[in-house]
């Protein structure tokens, strides 16, 4: 039930990123929603409910995106992995812990698209404003990234009481 509750959660994310945050101006450089929940994912939840989430969000985000196939998988495989061994030296209900998690995750997306661009794409020409790009992103990130990932720790602590309220007389 998680897991279902993640894809649609996440699926809901892509049509906001792909829909709605192209239209407003003042979102158009935003960073990739699904950072912050892979971040959550690997902080918070067990393996056997994240990686199934990830690979889901990496083979959606490699259909969506332009990119070779496997690029955004190989991205939140990484990042799930890494920000899982993080969570095993600190103390991940920090506040600026969150904050920071998320500014990082978003760093290295960036870092591999941008790497990809630029070692494996010849073709490819950086965009002119990648530089005013990332420090938007970040910025988004550091101010909504926490606040992202509180909401789903609310949403997924509603799901487990529901799922306890249901499932207690069986």
């Amino acid at each position: 039930m998680t897991v279902l509750f993640y894809i649609m959660v996440s699926l809901c994310l892509v049509l906001v990123k792909t829909t709605l945050i192209p239209g407003v101006s003042l979102f158009e450089k935003f960073y990739d929603l699904l950072v912050p929940i892979i971040i959550y994912l690997s902080f918070y939840r067990r393996k056997i409910e994240g990686i199934p989430i990830v690979l889901f969000f990496g083979f959606i985000m490699d259909s969506l995106c332009g990119g070779p196939m496997g690029l955004y998988l190989f991205i939140y495989i990484w990042l799930y992995m890494a920000m899982r061994w993080i969570a095993q030296y600190v103390h991940t209900g920090s506040f600026v812990l969150l904050t920071l998690a998320v500014a990082i995750g978003v760093v290295f997306e960036i870092g591999i698209l941008l790497g990809y661009m630029v070692f494996l794409a010849v073709n490819a020409s950086i965009p002119v404003d990648t530089l005013q790009t990332v420090v938007m992103q970040i910025m988004w990130a550091l101010i909504t990234g926490p606040l992202i990932l509180v909401i789903i720790g609310w949403a997924q602590k509603q799901l487990d009481s529901w799922r306890l309220r249901i499932f207690a007389d069986l």
